[in-house]
């Protein structure tokens, strides 16, 4: 499954812009509504990941920002950031790389992650994503254990429950790799919206 790296910044991109051109060495900036922009930055490039750009972002911004990583369908790490530290981190496998037993999220606390709600909260279901316990039983793990089948539906829920709509959730886990490598597709669906290339990146052509 895809790994992708996004940030979230409660901040209009033609504001946050200046900022993000100055931080992110290679990487393109999306707009996420009226309120809100992504970094979608170059994990490949040293120090320009989300969780090393999230400090020096909300810093400059002087707000808090939504730092996720997704890593290939199995985990998600997402990493709360003010005034250029750490404020929360939440992990919904932490046992994953060290084979520990408990499998229990990391961080699953609704509150710390409501400075990036655009609408009405579904408590409910933001308290159930970050359990790990998807309300939707698609989403449920095959082999009847407990827990999502992919985090990107986690991720996903997470985002709704907040109140961003379907199109910006779908931003919210492009990665800049697959955007480089499908230009044509985030065209057609960016449509007439901003991209704001950052650094060195290439503009998708």
């Amino acid at each position: 499954m895809t790994t992708y790296g996004t940030i979230l910044i409660p901040v209009p991109l033609g504001q946050a812009a200046p900022v993000l051109r100055e931080v992110c060495t290679d990487g393109y900036a999306t707009p996420a509504g009226p309120r809100f922009c992504l970094v979608h930055p170059n994990r490949f490039v040293d120090g320009n990941g989300v969780f090393a750009l999230a400090g020096p972002i909300s810093a400059e911004l002087g707000v808090a920002v939504l730092a996720a990583f997704q890593y290939d369908g199995d985990r998600l790490e997402l990493e709360v950031w003010r005034d250029g530290d750490r404020a929360h981190r939440y992990d919904s496998w932490p046992g994953r790389d060290d084979g520990s037993a408990d499998d229990a999220p990391l961080g699953a606390d609704p509150a710390a992650f409501l400075d990036f709600a655009t609408g009405p909260v579904d408590s409910h279901r933001l308290a159930s994503a970050l359990a790990n316990t998807p309300i939707d039983a698609e989403d449920m793990d095959v082999d009847g254990g407990p827990g999502y089948v992919w985090a990107q539906a986690l991720h996903w829920d997470v985002l709704r429950a907040l109140g961003h709509p379907d199109e910006m959730i779908r931003r919210a886990q492009w990665d800049h790799h697959h955007m480089r490598g499908a230009p044509q597709a985030v065209a057609e669906v960016l449509g007439s919206t901003e991209l704001v290339v950052l650094g060195t990146a290439d503009r998708p052509a």
